[in-house]
């Protein structure tokens, strides 16, 4: 279990890589939620180069989700440049968020490994005065 000094250096250290987490998350605040689809399409004219294999494109869309409908938007090749980094740091974030989750139930957990052991120590209930 450790030492009550152990555990409170764990604490220090815990929280130390939780601050640095949360740092890098507000510096990934401007993305974008959604996915980009590049695409290919095939006209309707017979003698087309696209119906021999020469698809037109690329085409660039975003699509996205919100409030349980999705939505898309044609990008242009230099919008779509800098969306797909947005879109990157979306799913950076996305990972971010679950490492933090992760690192607070770990911090949860020394927390009350703390508390107990410092209640076992002492000899009696934390935050409870011994009776005359």
């Amino acid at each position: 279990m450790g030492t009550i000094e152990t555990i409170r250096d764990r604490i220090r250290t815990h929280l130390g890589d939780q601050q640095s987490l949360v740092r890098s998350l507000l510096a990934l605040r401007e993305q974008i939620q959604g996915s980009l689809i590049e695409r290919y399409g095939v006209c309707g004219k017979a003698g087309c180069a696209c119906r021999q294999g020469e698809r037109h494109g690329p085409y660039y869309v975003l699509s996205t989700r919100s409030a349980g409908r999705g939505g898309f938007a044609y990008l242009e090749a230099g919008q779509a440049r800098r969306a797909r980094g947005l879109v990157r740091r979306n799913r950076e974030f996305r990972r971010g968020l679950k490492r933090l989750r992760s690192m607070n139930q770990g911090l949860v957990v020394l927390l009350k490994r703390y508390q107990t052991r410092v209640s076992t120590e002492s000899g009696r209930r934390l935050g409870l005065e011994p009776q005359a």
